[in-house]
């Protein structure tokens, strides 16, 4: 056909959707292991950083983030998430199986797969019947270690200012309808 100038993708290879579905399955593990509070794409005040998934304990001063990783790409080219380490007292990589390596992350840090080779085969067992939900889709292939008791003053207050005055996006556009405002 001439004049065809693109390259059709499959409905898996566009990695904003591959972004977006991994920060919402990363979202519901976070609410299950119980945080009172639990945002994406939250900005810290006063800090030019974003926290894909932050979980904020209620009273204890325990903050766990995961930062999502789409690729290999993703992770070998973010040179920022090391920032993040002193807003949280748990951090943990998500992302597709294989795209990071255990041996790349400090000691500390954990990793969290999509699609792990066990999944694999559950996604191949169900013609039998086998059911799949939704939290086996994600599996901690090294839980994350304790970085600290926890977040020191100055980030725990930049936290809670990005969560009070709700500053994830921004301050929220102003707009005025028929003369509104006026």
């Amino acid at each position: 056909m001439p004049g065809l100038d693109y390259i059709p993708l499959s409905a898996t290879a566009s990695r904003p959707m591959a972004t977006a579905e991994l920060r919402a399955l990363a979202r519901e593990r976070m609410r299950g292991l119980g945080y009172a509070y639990v945002a994406t794409e939250l900005a810290p005040a006063g800090a030019n950083l974003r926290f894909d998934v932050i979980g904020v304990s209620r009273y204890t001063r325990q903050v766990r983030i995961y930062e999502v990783k789409s690729s290999r790409a993703d992770f070998l080219n973010d040179a920022k998430w090391e920032n993040y380490l002193p807003y949280c007292t748990q951090f943990a990589f998500v992302a597709p199986a294989g795209a990071i390596f255990r041996w790349e992350l400090p000691r500390e840090c954990g990793l969290i797969e999509y699609g792990a080779p066990a999944f694999e085969s559950m996604r191949r067992a169900r013609r039998f019947g086998v059911t799949i939900l939704r939290e086996d889709c994600l599996r901690a292939v090294r839980p994350a270690q304790r970085l600290r008791e926890r977040v020191a003053d100055d980030e725990w207050i930049a936290l809670l200012e990005a969560i009070a005055l709700g500053t994830r996006g921004g301050p929220p556009a102003l707009e005025f309808e028929e003369g509104a405002g006026i």
